[in-house]
């Protein structure tokens, strides 16, 4: 059975949805506070894809974001997700989370210390989601699965929160808020990806090719030695040829192009030297293909120029 994003009537949610995430690939974004906004902006646009598919496009964004997390993600994936370096990293993330919205209304001001009991009320939630990890830890069941997911889905928006909200108060800049948004969000970001990766089939196993890298093709070397399998796919966009060499651009409602796609569970590995080959004159993209009829998220190099 196909994943709830391949149904055909997905396609212009995934479509949005991958050019959001390709901006965070492409586009020289420096802070970490910026790269974890558009991340959230990309999971926002996939829980309104996923109220879309389950007919619940009233439902409020935190309840939305639980129910990805718990039905959005196959189920292969799910302990994979709560077993990972980075849900572990956010859960022992030191110092514990601080929801600004609660100092906010607890009279926080930038100028002033925080006390030790607002301390205390402003990480509950990241304290919910540690006392949560301990009792899966503890006695993992299907129960205290659901509740770390639901836990996990608290404190990211807590967190998603707090980078919106920005840096201004009544009283000028937080400053402190800044740095703790900055440092906060370098261990939230790996978790965005994870989940994407794992929401998405981990399409960083998968790369369309259309160029030298296909078989019999000039470089062919590149990906020959790693194990994987060769399958026929459709994508759309155009492609060109000059000076001997193929470029291919994105374009959703292109026609149709027959090409190949390679998968391997070693790919992932290999990306970063494939990269290198390719050049600056490339970006990695994710971008829909079709295997039969199901949709499939997977990596193409796009050239960077207009064709």
């Amino acid at each position: 059975m196909p994943y709830w994003w391949q149904i055909e009537s997905m396609l212009g949610h995934l479509q949005e949805i991958l050019a959001h995430i390709n901006y965070t690939r492409t586009s020289p974004i420096y802070k970490k506070t910026e790269l974890c906004r558009y991340l959230f902006d990309a999971l926002n646009k996939t829980w309104t894809a996923f109220n879309d598919f389950q007919g619940k496009l009233k439902r409020a964004d935190i309840l939305s974001f639980r129910q990805l997390l718990i039905e959005g993600i196959p189920n292969k994936y799910i302990e994979e997700f709560i077993k990972s370096k980075e849900l572990q990293d956010l859960v022992n993330f030191e110092p514990p989370i601080m929801n600004h919205n609660t100092l906010r209304r607890r009279g926080y001001r930038p100028d002033k210390e925080i006390g030790h009991h607002l301390v205390r009320e402003a990480t509950d939630e990241h304290l919910q989601l540690v006392n949560a990890y301990r009792s899966y830890k503890e006695n993992p069941s299907d129960d205290t699965k659901e509740r770390l997911l639901k836990k996990t889905a608290q404190l990211l928006y807590v967190v998603r929160s707090n980078i919106a909200h920005g840096e201004k108060t009544p009283y000028g800049p937080d400053l402190k808020k800044t740095e703790r948004d900055e440092k906060v969000s370098g261990v939230v970001i790996p978790v965005l990806l994870k989940l994407l990766e794992l929401i998405f089939d981990k399409p960083d196993q998968k790369l369309v090719v259309y160029g030298t890298l296909a078989p019999n093709a000039p470089n062919e070397r590149l990906l020959k030695n790693i194990a994987g399998t060769w399958q026929d796919c459709k994508i759309r966009g155009r492609i060109i040829q000059r000076h001997g060499l193929k470029y291919f651009k994105w374009i959703p409602d292109a026609d149709e192009i027959n090409t190949k796609m390679f998968v391997s569970e070693s790919l992932s590995d290999k990306l970063s030297s494939i990269d290198q080959f390719e050049g600056e004159d490339y970006h990695r993209i994710l971008i829909p293909a079709k295997v039969g009829k199901d949709l499939v998220v997977a990596n193409i190099y796009e050239w960077k120029y207009d064709i």
